[in-house]
């Protein structure tokens, strides 16, 4: 039933938009906080997701076949 060589894409692909939620909001407590600059905590937003991203194409590439 279940392709197993898609199982790791389909998880990080499922769980993408729950973690950009987490990850905004996260990083906005965090700058409320002054923990973080404005534009640090953009920067570790983009930093997570560009990385979810690239994850996704890496084991969707590496077990296309």
């Amino acid at each position: 039933m279940w392709d197993k060589k898609w199982m790791k894409v389909l998880g990080i692909a499922m769980s993408l938009p729950s973690t950009i939620f987490v990850t905004a909001w996260g990083t906005m407590q965090l700058h409320e906080k002054k923990i973080l600059s404005q534009v640090q905590a953009v920067l570790l937003f983009l930093a997570i997701i560009i990385n979810m991203i690239g994850m996704m194409v890496y084991y969707a590439y590496k077990r296309k076949n």
